[in-house]
This record gives C-alpha cells, sequence and structure tokens, in this order.
C-alpha cells in the first residue's frame, strides 16, 4: 500500500508532517528520502521571498521525530518565523517507504495542503484586518450565474412565459444566458477564438440541396468528439458485444412465457420490464463516450444476475437478481421442474438459459476488463477512448486561464498591465523572465491549438514525446509563478489569495492532463540496428554461484558489453542474437547491490550505449521484482539448468510528479551462461580495479577503447 501522509502541524517556527509509516530516510540530492529537502516545497504568501527547503542558500532543519519515526519535523532558519494567522502552503513529493527506498510510492503525489499559523487573539485580530483590507481594496468577486429551472417545476403565474420575467432581468442576462447554454462556453469578449472554437464544436454544418443545414449538437457530446476520440479498444469490443447479446436476448425475453400455472401475471409483466431494462442500461453506458460508469454497471449487473465479483456464477438455476426472480416466478428451471412437459415447455427453459449465459458471460468480459476504465490511475489506456478524457482536459484548462484572467481584473491587474507585467523565476535557468500575459498565452495555445493539433495529426507518439514534456514545462512555469522572485515591484492584487488560489488551480489541472497523457505509452520506435533494451528476465538467485539475467533488446553484437547501476557492478556477457544476451553478476558483486532499483548500461562492441533505470528492485528480503519483464528464448546448448527465481514488490517510479505503480514481476526461469568475455565496467569510477584485475580485463577486445577510465 502506498505511503500517505496522516497529519501536518505548522507552528512559528517549525513544519512537523506525519506519514502513515516510516519513510525511506535517505537525505542525499535526488533521492526518495523524506529527509531530502528538495522533496518539500513551503509557501507563505505573507512572507514576500521566502527561502523553501530546497532553495540553494536554505538553513532549513529536516529530521525525524526521536519520539515517533513516522514523523519528520523541518525547522525553519534561525531568524526566520511564520506570523500568527498566516496560511502556509505546503508540497509533498517523491517519498518513499523505508521498505522499499528509492521507489517513490506516495498516494496522490504530488500531496499538497496548506495549514494556519496558531495565534494569540491579537494575530488572529490582525489577519482580520489584513482580510478586510483586501475586502475593501478590491471589488467583491461577483459573477452573474443563471440556473436552469427544475424540471418538474411548474411556472408561476404571470403569463409572460419568459423565465425569470417577473425577476427583472434584463433581456441582455438571459441572451447571455441562453448563449451560455447553447456554446456550453463562458463568455469572453477578450477570447475571440474560443468563441468560434465552441461554435464550431456545438453546430455541424450539412450542404443539403444547395443550401447549408446547421445541426446543434449538446456541448457536452460536441466536447467529447473534437479531438476524434470515441469507443476504441477494451470498451469497443465490450460494446459490440454487449449489443449483440441485447439484441438476441431481448427477442428471447420476449418470447417467454410462464410453465408455473399460478404465476401471477402483474409479477410476470413486471419482471420482464425490469429484466430488459436493466440488460439495456448496461449495454447504454458501455456504449458511452468518455468511459463507463464501473459504479452503474457493477450495480446493474448486482441487480440483474445478484453478483459482480470475480466468482461468476454461470449456473442459469442459481443466479439471483431480476433473472433468478424472473426463473422461479416463471417456473422455467431446469433441474426438477415438475412443469417441463414437453418439447415446447423445454425450449422455453433454453430460451431462458441462453439469456442467462448472454449475461453471465458479459459480466465475466466486463470483470476481464473494467480496469481499463478505472479514473485516477495511471494505468495503460487505449488511445481513442482517453482522448475523450483529454479533449475535455484541454477545455478545462482553457477556461481556467480565463478565470485566472478575471481574477487579476478584480484586483485592478488589467489586461494592458498583465501585458507589461514581468516575472522573474526563482529557477532562472530553466525558466527566463516572462510577462504575466504571456504565461497566460503560452498554456491557452497550448489548451486550444498546439495540444489538439498534435493529438490529431501525430497521434500517440506525439504524447510521450511532445505533449508531456511541454505539459510538464508549464505546469513547472505556473507553479514558479505563485513567487516571482521580484515579488517586491510585482502589483499587491497579485499576492492576495484569490490570485493565488486560481494559479494553483490552473496548475492542478495541468498536472491532471499529465496523469492522463502519460497513460498513453508510446515511444518513437528506435532506427534500424540501433541498441535498444525492451526487457529483462527475473535474475536467479538461489544457489548464488552466478547470478544471472536475460536482456532482450536490438542491436546488441558479440563484442557487447554490461553494467548494472546502482551501485555499479561488473557482469560477464553471453552472446546469443542480436536481440538477445545473458548477463551474470558474481556473488561478491551481488553484496554490493543493496535495496532499492537498479538499471543497466549496454555497450556495443562498435560503442554504441545505452542506460535504462529502473529495470528492477530488491526488496529487503533480498527477492527481485522486473518492471521490464519478459520471458527467455531458448538457452543454447551447453549451459547450466535454470534455478527457480525468487519475486517481490515493486513500484516503479515515473514522473517525479506523478507515482506510477507496476503490478510485481512473476517469476521467470533463466539460465546460466558458461565461457563468456571478462566484464568491463563502461563508465568512470564504475569499480575499482586490481592489477590482477586489469590484467584480466585487458584481454577484452575493447580495452584499449577504455583503459583510460582506470
Amino acid at each position: 500500500m502506498a505511503i500517505s501522509i496522516t497529519g501536518c502541524v505548522v507552528d512559528a517556527n517549525s513544519i512537523t508532517i506525519t506519514f502513515s509509516e516510516p519513510p525511506d530516510p535517505n537525505t542525499a540530492s535526488g533521492s526518495t528520502g523524506a529527509l531530502n529537502p528538495e522533496n518539500y516545497e513551503i509557501y507563505d504568501p505573507a512572507l514576500p521571498g521566502f527561502a523553501t527547503p530546497s532553495s540553494p542558500d536554505s538553513t532549513w532543519g529536516l529530521d525525524f521525530d526521536p519520539a515517533d519515526p513516522n514523523t519528520v519535523v523541518l525547522t525553519l532558519p534561525g531568524g526566520v518565523g511564520f506570523n500568527p494567522g498566516d496560511f502556509v502552503l505546503i508540497t509533498v513529493t517523491d517519498i518513499a517507504t523505508a521498505a522499499a527506498p528509492g521507489v517513490a510510492d506516495l498516494e496522490d503525489d504530488p500531496v499538497r495542503f496548506s495549514r494556519v499559523v496558531p495565534g494569540d487573539d491579537s494575530s488572529n485580530v490582525a489577519r482580520t484586518a489584513r482580510n478586510v483590507e483586501d475586502a475593501v481594496s478590491y471589488p467583491v468577486l461577483t459573477e452573474e450565474i443563471g440556473y436552469r429551472p427544475s424540471p418538474v417545476g411548474t411556472p408561476s403565474g404571470g403569463g409572460s412565459g419568459i423565465p425569470g420575467g417577473g425577476g427583472g432581468s434584463s433581456i441582455g442576462q438571459m441572451a447571455l444566458r441562453a448563449v451560455t447554454d447553447v456554446l456550453g462556453w463562458k463568455a469572453n469578449a477578450a477570447d475571440p477564438k474560443g468563441f468560434v472554437g465552441a461554435l464550431t464544436q456545438s453546430f455541424s454544418l450539412t450542404e443539403i440541396e444547395g443550401h447549408t443545414q446547421a445541426t446543434w449538437t449538446p456541448r457536452t457530446y460536441a466536447v467529447q468528439t473534437d479531438l476524434g476520440g470515441g469507443i476504441t479498444g477494451a470498451q469497443a469490443s465490450l460494446y459490440m458485444r454487449a449489443k449483440d447479446a441485447l439484441d438476441q436476448s431481448l427477442s428471447l425475453l420476449d418470447g417467454l412465457y410462464p410453465l408455473d400455472p399460478e404465476a401471477d401475471p402483474e409479477y410476470v409483466k413486471a419482471l420482464r420490464e425490469m429484466a430488459r431494462s436493466q440488460m439495456t442500461e448496461i449495454v447504454r453506458e458501455l456504449g458511452v463516450v468518455g468511459l463507463p460508469s464501473i459504479l452503474r454497471i457493477n450495480t446493474y449487473f448486482d441487480i440483474l444476475l445478484g453478483q459482480h465479483d470475480p466468482a461468476v456464477e454461470f449456473n442459469p438455476d442459481a443466479i439471483e437478481g431480476t433473472l433468478g426472480e424472473l426463473r422461479n416466478t416463471y417456473g422455467i428451471y431446469f433441474a426438477g421442474n415438475p412443469f417441463n412437459n414437453s418439447v415446447e415447455d423445454e425450449q422455453d427453459i433454453t430460451n431462458f438459459r441462453v439469456i442467462s449465459d448472454y449475461m453471465t458471460s458479459l459480466l465475466q468480459s466486463w470483470i476481464a476488463n473494467r480496469d481499463f476504465f478505472r479514473l485516477g490511475t495511471t494505468n495503460p489506456t487505449f488511445f481513442g477512448t482517453q482522448l475523450v478524457l483529454i479533449s475535455r482536459q484541454f477545455n478545462v484548462i482553457a477556461e481556467t486561464v480565463n478565470e485566472v484572467r478575471f481574477t487579476l481584473d478584480s484586483v485592478f491587474i488589467g489586461p494592458n498591465e498583465r501585458q507589461t507585467l514581468l516575472l522573474e523565476f526563482a529557477d532562472a535557468v530553466h525558466f527566463p523572465p516572462m510577462f504575466l500575459e504571456d504565461v497566460l498565452d503560452e498554456v491557452e495555445k497550448l489548451a486550444t491549438d498546439e495540444g489538439p493539433r498534435l493529438l490529431r495529426d501525430a497521434g500517440k507518439i506525439s504524447v510521450t514525446n511532445n505533449l508531456l514534456p511541454v505539459v510538464d514545462t508549464l505546469a513547472g512555469l505556473i507553479n514558479q509563478a505563485h513567487d516571482p522572485a521580484n515579488d517586491a515591484v510585482i502589483p499587491d492584487g497579485y499576492r492576495t489569495a484569490r490570485v493565488q488560489k486560481s494559479l494553483d488551480d490552473l496548475e492542478d489541472q495541468l498536472n491532471q492532463l499529465i496523469t492522463l497523457i502519460v497513460q498513453v505509452e508510446q515511444q518513437v520506435p528506435p532506427a534500424e540496428g540501433a541498441i535498444a533494451v525492451s526487457g529483462i528476465t527475473v535474475p536467479e538467485q538461489d544457489d548464488f554461484d552466478n547470478w544471472v539475467f536475460s536482456i532482450f533488446g536490438e542491436g546488441f553484437d558479440p563484442g557487447t558489453i554490461v553494467f548494472v547501476n546502482s551501485p555499479s557492478v561488473p557482469t560477464t556477457v553471453e552472446f546469443f542474437s542480436d536481440n538477445r544476451i545473458d548477463a551474470t553478476v558474481s556473488p561478491s558483486d551481488w553484496g554490493k547491490l543493496g535495496e532499492g532499483s537498479h538499471g543497466v548500461t549496454v555497450t556495443t562492441g562498435a560503442g554504441e550505449t545505452i542506460t535504462v533505470g529502473n529495470l528492477f528492485t530488491i526488496d529487503s528480503s533480498g527477492g527481485v521484482s522486473v518492471a521490464m519483464k519478459r520471458a527467455p528464448l531458448a538457452a543454447k546448448a551447453g549451459l547450466k539448468k535454470p534455478a527457480a527465481a525468487r519475486s517481490g514488490s515493486l513500484a516503479a517510479k515515473g514522473r517525479p510528479a506523478i507515482g506510477k505503480k507496476v503490478a510485481p514481476g512473476k517469476p521467470v526461469p533463466s539460465t546460466k551462461p558458461t565461457g563468456a568475455k571478462p566484464a568491463i565496467p563502461t563508465k568512470p569510477g564504475a569499480a575499482a580495479l586490481s592489477d590482477d584485475e586489469k590484467k584480466e580485463l585487458s584481454k577484452h577486445p575493447l580495452w584499449d577503447k577504455i583503459k583510460h577510465l582506470f
């Protein structure tokens, strides 16, 4: 189970964070340790220029609570303290458990929350005074809101027939609400492109007999299909099967008749209509564009068959739910049925069994595929289905950008000032200074133009290789925009809670887009003949004679050498083909590989090198689990017999801001090679070699190329 944050207390001089279990104690830069200051970001809007723990000149204290190994205490630098009543914003990311260090496993990573610094009555009064000053200095944030009338309501007297006509609403306001309802878009005079886009999505034009006919598509459906997304993959398979099953079942259902002469006609009719409705709703939900509701389908299977758990009951005489009630009321069960007296009666029973088989097999298929439809996970998804969710998120981001502009307008930072308001960022190396409006334009162009165009024209490859790094950069840009380095010249309104919260919302929406696009896994295929690693087997480690694993990929040659990273450990290599090599780690070197995640560096005889991280993980018991798991090819003649492999748990780390979990690898048998060439470390400082070792390695054909490293 992922580690989570169970509590946080902030006072004037420290922040105390409690985790659900002991976290990784590592302090090194880039690690997943709870004592690594890079994994925390602290922000106090009331303290301009406040240095977060990861700042280069930060002197924060960071240590465990002596009384609780689950609790970390961050102590503010000397001479710095929070003001009573301040809202302190805290971000925690990339934390691993002490049991599995090196593999970030923080639930809902990154975790963001705020706490109020406690204080006496005078400090609370002071904060209240500041809030009142903000309220009277800037206009109250209001906007005209219109709601559709209740569908079950009845119009009151008055006779005008115009909704809200008696409330004094102007015709302009009513027209604006009508346009908003039709286009599904919040009107913004400064966004003509947004209006054209909403108009295009909401109306389709068709040439009919010399004239153009416009057809309105409700916005909920227009948004879902504007990137060409639809029902594909597992959902399409389920839907087509369910639709065929429904077509066959409904005709059989209509033909069922009760064999029990005492069956109540009202119950007979009611049960038939209930079964029809439930089967229809299941199929209808499976055909929803934009992922079906797991809860709704589970509920209807539970009502129809009395089950939705993995153990499916296939016996038509034993199923429960509506179909079970229908069977019992009709008297159309098979075993020991006293009413089954003719071929026609048995055909009636057979028709019910066919309906039952259709529905139970559909339930089994649903159980096998429903993980593809779970929201809020990093499971791989089908591109067509995911495009619908990505399209919606683009629209949310574009809308949020306009909301940020709206809040900036409310604190007197208008369109012209935004074009001249220069933001200088704390991370000046990666984020050069930009004008505020340019920052917002960058995000808006991604959501309304660049992102949709990339997905339409370049397909899946553009997601991981183009869209993801762009969105990741923009999310970092908005994060930096919260607290500009030139805070002293930024207007006071920029630091108000309303502006900061709107920026928080925009950053959260960008991170949500990242969560959606990382589920579309597609890398650019390597060039033909280029070296690549596609997977490894679980290393065998029962007798500790040798530690052997197979590496699969492309571009290997007889001179290929392999080096295990974290720490640097050499191997001996047996060449099988350009798609497979076997690497052996000696028992003494195996002992150097500690708990955590490890990768390999592969170098061909031609000098081409590739390094792949997070290939396998060693747990606290010495068990090994593999992220890029492959079954080995047939072993060469003369190899030793394989030994059983061990498996363990693995949560492979993905993007730093999003913990990506990888299922544990199952044990896969491996083989041991003989007669391999001596291994050579492939980077400086990989291993300290004795004179005897250098003499042995000098026999390797690549020694002349890399001996300068030692």
